[in-house]
């Protein structure tokens, strides 16, 4: 998780984000993270972290991440992050118009729904089924 965090932040610093944010005072918090580790990775092996936004919406941003080493997947994760200034929900595509970006996948894919119904079960058993 901590890998995947650093490839967030990096991809952030990388892409002008970081800098268009802090004159902006805007935040970037993660509402669900669903994550699958497939091998374990030693302290400080290295590996290369891949990092996409794969949807935008009106009020999400979902990027998809990756850690491979020697061509061999590690771990997967779907975050799902909003843009906040105070209280305030930043439309990504503000964002996006910020950064002087012009594409941006906004085709919802298959993931992204499946990621939706899971994490309103996940929530509902969460709130209500706790025992």
């Amino acid at each position: 998780m901590t890998v995947f965090e650093c490839g967030r932040l990096d991809a952030m610093l990388r892409s002008g984000f970081f800098k268009i944010a802090l004159k902006n005072k805007w935040y970037f918090p993660s509402q669900a993270v669903s994550v699958q580790f497939f091998r374990p990775m030693k302290f400080l092996q290295k590996a290369c972290v891949y990092s996409r936004i794969c949807y935008i919406d009106e009020k999400w941003i979902y990027i998809e991440q990756k850690i491979l080493r020697k061509d061999k997947l590690i771990a997967a994760c779907l975050v799902k992050n909003t843009v906040k200034k105070g209280r305030e929900t930043v439309p990504p595509f503000r964002m996006m118009q910020a950064m002087q970006v012009d594409k941006y996948p906004v085709d919802e894919i298959e993931l992204i729904k499946l990621h939706e119904r899971e994490t309103q079960e996940m929530k509902t058993r969460l709130e209500h089924d706790w025992h």
